[in-house]
């Protein structure tokens, strides 16, 4: 499993949970844990170029609306899930939806 990273929300925002001590002070408001399953959606929905620091990241999966080619789009999402470091168990795709299993090797 990849480190515990800042989590998000189903809507890609910052997903808080304010803990406070004794006398009401924030002493953690960010929620951290495993971050896997939101890395694997980043990657779908991301576009190339959308990451500065990696460019060529990304699937841009709503461009395949339309699209019958779905050993290019299975190659392609393989491609970028394993290039974030994550090994794949499974990968399907074909008109019922997309079936993706995949995680970090473990540490």
């Amino acid at each position: 499993m990849k480190s515990p990273a800042i989590q998000l929300t189903e809507n890609f925002d910052l997903r808080i949970h304010i803990i406070r001590d004794a006398t009401g002070l924030i002493t953690s408001g960010l929620a951290i844990g495993d971050v896997t399953a939101q890395n694997q959606a980043i990657i779908l929905v991301a576009h190339k170029g959308e990451f500065k620091e990696h460019p060529t990241l990304g699937v841009g999966l709503n461009d395949i609306i339309n699209d019958n080619n779905s050993s290019f789009w299975e190659h392609r999402i393989a491609e970028q899930i394993q290039a974030d470091g994550q090994h794949i168990t499974r990968l399907s795709l074909d008109e019922t939806g997309l079936i993706l299993e995949a995680a970090y090797p473990n540490n």
